[in-house]
C-alpha cells in the first residue's frame, strides 16, 4: 500500500496542468527512473520500520538465496518426509517378517 500510494502521488506531481504550462517528452523515461527511485526509498523506509534488511542488501539477497534453495512448500516437504518414514517403516517390517521367515525355516 504504502508504495502504491508514493508511486500515484508521484505521477500526479509529475502530471502538468494546463495552467502551469509544461511541456513533457512523452520520449523521455526520466520520469520513470523519478518514480523508481521514489519507490525504491518508500520499501528502504518500510524495511527499516519493519526491522528487516532492505531487498537490494546482500544480507537480503543471501536470504533470499536460501529460501530458492528449497523445492516445493513446506507441506510438500512435510508429505515428502511422512512418505520417507512410512517407506522406512514398511521396510523394517518387510524385514523382520524375513528374518522371522528364516528363522521358522532354520528350526523346523
Amino acid at each position: 500500500p504504502g508504495v502504491t500510494k508514493c508511486l500515484l502521488e508521484s505521477n500526479q506531481k509529475m502530471s502538468p496542468t494546463d495552467s502551469n504550462n509544461y511541456l513533457i517528452d512523452q520520449n523521455s523515461l526520466i520520469h520513470l527512473l523519478w518514480l523508481f527511485g521514489h519507490q525504491r526509498a518508500t520499501t528502504f523506509k518500510a524495511a527499516q520500520n519493519e526491522g528487516v534488511p532492505a531487498p537490494w542488501s546482500d544480507e537480503e539477497k543471501a536470504r533470499q538465496r536460501e529460501m530458492r534453495k528449497q523445492k516445493g512448500t513446506w507441506r510438500q516437504l512435510r508429505h515428502k518426509e511422512d512418505e520417507r518414514r512410512l517407506m522406512e517403516r514398511n521396510r523394517l517390517k518387510e524385514e523382520k517378517n524375513r528374518l522371522k521367515e528364516e528363522k521358522k525355516v532354520s528350526t523346523v
